[in-house]
Parts: structure tokens; sequence; C-alpha cells
């Protein structure tokens, strides 16, 4: 059952430990030092170490039903871990990678009957409820749930203004927090433009 992930072992261990390359072994010995920290969904089909084609040592990760990040509560998983890539390893960028279509967003739009998943993502209420009030006349379901998409990466980027860690690092203006989403139909990355008002393809972006 375990087939793929031990053949998958297999090629890393080919490809950070021998061949030469000793990646591992050197970040054993010099420790970490990521610049992004990456708040994805649990999507298989989204994993950042995946489409980012990401080596060891590139990112720190947080995965939550829909990117979703909740206000801040301490003792938290996510704040605590965004204590220490901030704080204490000066991670310059934090990203919220949303993608298109997402189950725990079509889970929200169509109120799933599962309490466990639904008190999760009711904090997302608040952004559907925006989607709803500006939608145009005769939005179809798809349309609406690709604009709730987009509207909760916006929302937890302003949820994690709420981190002390982020809201430090914001004022010492030394990390820069960027709402991204998947385009898993197109295959593109998009993100925010706040000149535009919208979601547009990274690479009409100036970094």
């Amino acid at each position: 059952m375990t087939k793929k992930l031990i053949e998958g072992f297999q090629q890393f261990r080919k490809e950070t430990y021998e061949n030469g390359s000793g990646l591992m072994p050197r970040l054993i010995k010099d420790g970490q030092s990521p610049e992004y920290f990456i708040i994805s969904c649990i999507d298989s089909r989204s994993n950042p170490g995946t489409i980012f084609r990401a080596e060891p040592g590139t990112f720190f990760g947080h995965k939550a039903m829909g990117a979703i990040v909740r206000p801040y509560e301490k003792g938290t998983a996510l704040a605590a871990a965004l204590q220490f890539a901030l704080i204490h390893n000066q991670v310059k960028d934090v990203i919220v990678l949303g993608h298109t279509g997402c189950g725990a967003i079509k889970c929200l739009v169509e109120k799933i009957d599962d309490d466990e998943i639904s008190s999760f993502i009711d904090v997302a209420q608040k952004g559907l409820e925006q989607v709803r009030q500006t939608r145009p006349a005769g939005c179809s379901h798809d349309a609406l749930l690709r604009m709730t998409e987009e509207q909760i990466v916006l929302l937890s980027v302003e949820n994690l203004k709420t981190y002390p860690s982020v809201a430090r690092a914001i004022s010492e203006n030394r990390v820069i927090i960027r709402p991204w989403i998947f385009d898993m139909e197109s295959g593109n990355l998009l993100e925010y433009c706040t000149k535009k008002e919208c979601f547009i393809p990274i690479t009409e972006l100036k970094s």
C-alpha cells in the first residue's frame, strides 16, 4: 500500500543524499534558513512542494482546509509556527495559497452536514457573505465558488495580521504577505493586485 511513498523516498534520497549533491547533509550541518512560510490547503493536488518543485529547506509550511486562517488565538499550531518562522528565523514572505476547485469552499457554500468540518470553516462565512452581497446578477454557482475562493484568501490575509508575530514583522517592514491562488484548471499562479483589485497571473506582476 505504501509502495509509491517508499519509491518516492528512495528517489529523494538519491537526489539529496547521494549523487554528489549533498543537500540534506549540508542542511543538517549548517541548519535551515527558509525564506518563505506557505499556508496551503490540504488538497493533494495543490501541494506547494510539488507545484513549486521546492528543494528541502526552501519554505516552512502549514496546511488547513481551504488554506483558511482563523483569527489569532494563543497556543494554536499556526500561531506557534508563525512565531518560530517570523521571530526566530526571520522569514521574509508569508504566502496564503488558495486554489480553484477547493473542496473546503464547496463545503462552505453548500453547507456540508458534518459538524467537525463545518465548525472549522465557519470562520469563512464572512467572506462568503461578502461575495453574496457583491456578486453580479445571474451569477452561476461555479462563479460563486470561484469568487468565494478568492475572497477567503483575502480574508485569511486579514486574519493573519491579528497574529502578534505577523503584526510585529509588518511594523518592522521585514515581511510581505502574499495572497496567491493556484488555478488548477489553467495551470496558472495568480496573485492579488491591489491596484486592479483582482487576482491576475503572477507573471504580469513585478517582483
